[in-house]
């Protein structure tokens, strides 16, 4: 399992890679992984997944 640091050092990795598509391509690794039934996997994506999402800036203005 990974620590806090080790996820958030993760997402900040693929916030970085993937830009705005981060928590999509962590989502597609996590379903991968629930493919592949490998339960920690899954975890760990999804751990990764929440944190890119919690990172994202919050939208800003009036909906269109």
């Amino acid at each position: 399992m990974l620590s806090d640091f080790e996820v958030l050092r993760a997402a900040d990795q693929m916030m970085t890679e993937f830009g705005e598509h981060a928590e999509l391509q962590a989502a597609k690794y996590a379903d991968l992984m629930l493919g592949h039934s490998n339960r920690a996997g899954l975890l760990v994506w999804a751990r990764i997944w929440r944190t890119i999402a919690e990172k994202r800036p919050a939208p800003t203005g009036l909906p269109h």
